[in-house]
């Protein structure tokens, strides 16, 4: 298995926490994590962005998509929309896209203490050399 950090923006990251969303996805113009990178079973951490990792949950079902075109992907937000809980504005995104990765959330915890994370560079998506260590 696998460890994760995934930088979220608002409103997303409420919507995961709140139960409303409950698949992440990315959107991708290039193969890059979490692209053949994530599967079921793996932890991925959820950092606000610009703030602190404020908890965690199970990648419990993963789909992934590569030549996408608009089409396709209008399809693929009628499809999974009601669980992405995207903006409206994000369909234009996402039809620029060519890869994407659409990830079902399991046993999502808030964490009991908030961590933080010296990031380097600017992706959404990190992949961990380890799990944090999480005081109870």
């Amino acid at each position: 298995m696998t460890c994760h950090l995934a930088i979220l923006h608002e409103p997303y990251l409420s919507r995961i926490l709140s139960g409303e969303k409950t698949i992440e996805s990315r959107w991708l113009k290039r193969r890059v994590a979490p692209y053949a990178r994530v599967a079921a079973g793996d932890t991925i951490y959820l950092k606000q962005a610009s703030g602190l990792i404020v908890a965690m949950a199970q990648a419990a079902e993963i789909w992934q998509f590569d030549d996408l075109t608009p089409a396709r992907v209008d399809e693929l937000l009628a499809r999974f929309g009601d669980r992405l809980r995207l903006e409206p504005d994000f369909a234009d995104h996402a039809r620029g896209q060519r890869y994407a990765v659409l990830i079902k959330l399991a046993d999502v915890q808030l964490l009991p203490q908030p961590l933080s994370f010296r990031q380097r560079g600017r992706s959404g998506w990190v992949i961990l050399d380890y799990r944090l260590q999480i005081a109870d």
